[in-house]
């Protein structure tokens, strides 16, 4: 007898119960605490790369490909992605739409703030690990970005190790 985790329920599903279960959790009506959205961000770190829904959508075009082929690097953790020098571009433009989506859309505070740290936790990735800038933002407002979330109580370590490598870049860059 297999094991399943995910009690046979289909990806989408999952990703349905599991923002139905963070947005009741989070509309209790109180003010995010520090140890609240250092708690959000840390669980979202801690969970696999979402699929990117052009794919998904697509799927009957490319059903003959293989899934790692389809969604790069599936199956690591978010935090792993962000933080590692291996992330190659494209999954970090992704992440990056993926954390602006998430954003845009009418959170509570906690998950506004988590969606902005993982927005420029990408856009560090890419700038500290190949030296590429992939947003439009300039040099001295990505430093004022990074340097204000490096500092942000509930701000995992090593986001703040990248952020920090981050902003001594744009500092450099925006001299």
């Amino acid at each position: 007898m297999r094991k399943d985790s995910t009690l046979g329920l289909a990806p989408e599903r999952l990703a349905r119960l599991l923002g139905i279960t963070l947005h009741s959790a989070a509309g209790k009506g109180k003010e995010d605490s520090a140890q609240d959205i250092s708690e959000l961000i840390r669980a979202h770190l801690a969970g696999t790369l979402p699929f990117d829904t052009t794919v998904i959508d697509e799927l009957p075009v490319i059903i003959g490909r293989l899934r790692n082929e389809l969604i790069a690097r599936a199956g690591e953790t978010l935090g792993a992605v962000l933080t590692s020098p291996e992330s190659d571009l494209d999954t970090l433009k992704k992440v990056r739409q993926y954390a602006k989506r998430m954003a845009s859309s009418k959170s509570p505070k906690a998950k506004h703030a988590v969606a902005v740290a993982i927005y420029f936790a990408a856009i560090a990735n890419a700038l500290v690990f190949h030296h590429t800038k992939m947003t439009t933002h300039s040099y001295g407002s990505l430093r004022t970005s990074f340097g204000d979330l490096a500092k942000r109580p509930w701000m995992p370590t090593e986001l703040v190790r990248l952020l920090t490598k981050a902003h001594k870049i744009c500092r450099k860059k925006a001299q």
